[in-house]
């Protein structure tokens, strides 16, 4: 019986790939994915993605104390919602070309703050 038969083969790296429910959930909400068929829409996404949530954690990190839990999900949504606005934005402005590209995209950002929140 060989050690990298078929059998220890996929129960050594099945947990790795396919069967691993943290990758399959991260890759099920990473809408950046959509836009990687270019290196420059791909960046823009990844810094987009990024930075709303980075600055949506520290935002409802401040905020936390104050929110009651029953409006804890819309204010996420709200602040969420009014970062991705403001990358959105910022994009047109300063990066017009790749604001085309990504167009609905930055949209999804949304979902992803949501959904890690």
């Amino acid at each position: 019986m060989s050690l990298w038969n078929k059998k220890n083969k996929e129960t050594l790296l099945g947990p790795l790939s396919k069967n691993n429910p943290i990758m399959v959930q991260m890759l099920g909400i990473c809408s950046a994915l959509a836009v990687t068929s270019k290196l420059e829409p791909a960046l823009g996404m990844g810094r987009s993605v990024t930075i709303v949530v980075a600055f949506a954690n520290v935002v409802i990190s401040l905020l936390r104390k104050g929110i009651p839990n029953r409006i804890r999900i819309i204010v996420q949504l709200v602040v969420a919602a009014t970062l991705v606005t403001l990358v959105s934005e910022v994009l047109k402005a300063y990066a017009y070309d790749v604001s085309k590209q990504l167009s609905v995209f930055v949209g999804l950002i949304i979902t992803n703050c949501i959904l890690m929140g």
